[in-house]
Order: C-alpha cells, then structure tokens, then sequence
C-alpha cells in the first residue's frame, strides 16, 4: 500500500506554491523549507567552498612574486603574514571539509579572503604611488571576484556580512599602522563601493535565481511523488476486491500467471501446483432469506477466515466473483494443498454470519482443488478449467467438501469442456 502523505508534506507544498507565486525572499522561508534547501544544495555548498579556498591559497602565493618586485625588503613580511594567517586558514578549511563543518568551513574560506585583502592594503601604504595603485585596485578587485564566487556556497545576509567586513578590515589596515595618503584612502573606499556593491547585488540576484530554481525543482518532484503514489492507489484500487479486501480476479490472473512463467523459466522439476475453486453453498437462497446487506457480511466474514487459514506468504487468496473465490498455491509437501483446502472448508463451516432474525445460518463451502506438477507445461486457464471441473464434482457430490482433479492423472482441461458452463450447473 503507499504511504499516506503526511500533512507536513501538504504544508510544505502549499509553501513553495505561496513562495514563487509572491516570490517570498529567503529569510522568509519557514525552518523546514531552510533545511530541505540547505539538503539540497549541500554538496555544491561543499565543492564551492573548496573552489574558493584553492583560489584564495593560489592568488596568495602567487602575489608573492609581486611583492618580492615591488617590496623585496618586505618579503619576510609577505611570507610571515602568509604562514601566519592564509596558509592556516586554507588548510583547515580544506580539513574541515572532510568533517562537514559547514559554519566553520565559511569562517575559513572568509578569513582567507580577508587577510589577503588586509595583506595588499598593508603593503600599498609602504609602497611608491604606482604600486600603491596596483595594490588598491588588487584588493578592489579581490572583493568582486570574493562577492561573484562566494554567491553559491554563502547565503545573501553571509555575503553582506562578509563585504562589510572585507571592506572595514582593509581599509582599517590601509588607516593604521602606516596610513594611506587621504587621496588614495578615498579613491579606494569609493572603488570599493562601486565593485563591491555592484558584484553584491549580481550575487544576491544569482542566488535568489537558484532559490528559484530549487523551489520549482520540489513543486515538480512533489507532482512527480503524487502522481506517482495516485497511480499506485488506483492501481491498487483496481486489483482490489473492495468488499472482502482481497485481491480481485484481475490482480489474481497477473501474480499467478508471473509467478507461472517464472517457474517455466527456472525450469522448476519438483513439487506441484495447486489452483482451488471455493464457491459458497446455496448463496443465492442466504441471499433471498436474509437479504443482500446480510449477503455482504457474508463474504466478507468467508474472506476473513478464509485469510486466517490461507498461506499468504508463499500463496495468492482472491474473490473471483459472486460467491467464489480462488486460490493458488506451490506445494511444499505432497498433500499439503489437499490439507489447505480441508482446512479452508472447516473454516467456512465454523463461522457464525449475523442475520436479522435468530436463526444461525450454516454456510458451508464446496471446494475444488486443481494439481499438476510444476515441470508440467499448463496455462493458468487450464488450470482454472480444471478446478472449475472439480468444483462441479464436489457440488453433485453433496457439497460441503473437497474434490480433487490431478493433471497426472491423465485429465485434461480441455476434456471436461462443454457448452454448458459447470458453473452454472453448480448454482442449481
């Protein structure tokens, strides 16, 4: 049976609906919908954040050539402040990526980016006007490229945190302990501004376009999960007898016929097979004396005990129609099957069926049991034919028992065909 949709899942979908049709921001998501997200975009936060720490090491080392040309009396300071600060910092984060320490991951990849901003604005307060310049425009540049690259793996309220904090870490350096002219302190906060701001705002808007994207991604995947759990129930529905619960003739005729040809293909040798016609006993009089509503009781107490004794688990129970039901089974023992249906029979004959006046009906059973063994080349529908035969034995026989047609016996399906259905005969 499929599972019920839950109501939270309900509330989910209606979430996501209201989120695209209002296009709700992120902070407005409830919690849940927050972690399916972050579920979601889990693995590409973590190859982000590996891209930008590989970066941040890459640009830092290779600055260092530029540095040892345009400050080489400060090159133990560019490579102190590198083993001190950014090597550290890569390196564990690259650590903690094998530990999924999302929080601390960021604190890595951010503090990276940072202290090589703080580096360049350290040495542009040391350097001559033109690499001064190149500094500025260096750290400038490192911030929308930081803002651009950042935009997967930090949310739009991380990413403004981490440009402001960007921007008052080197501009605090560029301020002290060797500050920058006031010309060039100004024109690189303004650069800045206008960089930074800009590549911000691309990175929000890109973000709020993947947000997007995943929303519609579960409205369609949910579709996808209902759909597919609505043609299950129907399914279900279909090959459901819905009185007795059981299967119906047509989920009966589909699992025995698969399970027969896997057992021709397996070229199964030993055992036999069982198919049992069970046809309640004078139904149509129950059903005259004490009405139809007493009728499906009925049944639906037979189904009952016929379930409680019928191996389910290694055997297939139906409602073929009417008053009938069908049963197949592999023997596992020789006389198994014939045991099953006796047991079958008594159980019908014991079961007490509530009817409107006082009287105790007794509802008995006639049963006919089909065997063939498994290596036998026989259609499901020869099958049937020969245990419809046999039910017609048992009911000429006195009903109430168990009658027994086996295919080695040298009957044939197609012996006991006449133009009179035995069903019909059995009704009399």
């Amino acid at each position: 049976m499929s599972q019920e949709p839950s109501p939270h899942s309900f509330a989910l979908r209606e979430e996501i609906n209201l989120a695209l049709a209002t296009r709700s921001d992120y902070a407005a998501w409830s919690p849940a919908l927050k972690a399916l997200e972050e579920e979601h975009s889990r693995e590409r936060v973590y190859q982000g954040l590996q891209f930008q720490i590989l970066f941040a090491l890459t640009i830092s080392l290779g600055a260092l050539l530029f540095d040892a040309f345009a400050l080489p009396e400060m090159l133990d300071v560019a490579l102190l402040w590198r083993l001190a600060t950014i090597v550290p910092l890569s390196v564990a984060g690259l650590f903690l990526l094998r530990k999924h320490q999302l929080g601390q991951i960021k604190l890595a990849a951010a503090g990276a980016l940072i202290s090589i901003g703080m580096l360049a604005m350290y040495f542009a307060s040391f350097a001559t006007p033109e690499a001064m310049a190149r500094y500025t425009l260096a750290t400038t540049f490192l911030l929308g490229i930081s803002c651009l690259g950042l935009a997967l793996p930090f949310r739009p309220d991380e990413l403004k945190r981490f440009a402001l904090a960007f921007t008052l870490a080197t501009s605090a350096v560029a301020m002290w302990p060797n500050a920058l002219p006031p010309l060039e302190l100004g024109l690189y906060i303004v650069l800045t501004s206008l960089v930074g701001i800009p590549a911000w705002a691309i990175a929000r808007r890109s973000w709020q376009l993947n947000a997007r994207s995943f929303l519609l991604d579960q409205r369609d995947e949910m579709t996808r999960i209902e759909l597919e759990r609505n043609n299950q129930l129907l399914r279900q529905l279909s090959e459901q007898d819905p009185l007795t619960g059981l299967r119906n003739r047509r989920k009966f005729e589909r699992v025995v016929g698969e399970r027969l040809r896997g057992l021709s293909s397996s070229r199964a040798k030993h055992g036999k097979l069982a198919v049992m016609m069970i046809d309640l006993d004078h139904f149509k009089a129950f059903n005259d004396r004490h009405g139809h509503q007493a009728g499906d009781r009925c049944l639906a107490l037979a189904a009952a005990q016929l379930q409680a004794v019928f191996p389910s688990r290694y055997g297939v129970l139906a409602r073929y129609g009417g008053e009938e039901f069908i049963a197949a089974v592999r023997e596992r023992h020789p006389g198994e099957a014939r045991l099953l249906a006796e047991e079958m029979r008594a159980a019908i004959a014991a079961m007490l069926v509530p009817v409107r006046d006082d009287a105790k009906p007794l509802i008995t059973t006639s049963i006919g049991l089909a065997l063939a063994p498994a290596n036998r080349q026989l259609d499901l529908e020869d099958l049937i034919e020969m245990a419809d035969v046999a039910l017609y034995s048992a009911k000429r026989a006195g009903r109430d028992r168990v009658e027994v047609i086996e295919a080695d016996e040298g009957l044939d399906a197609g012996s006991h065909r006449s133009s009179e259905d035995p069903r019909d005969r059995r009704r009399a």
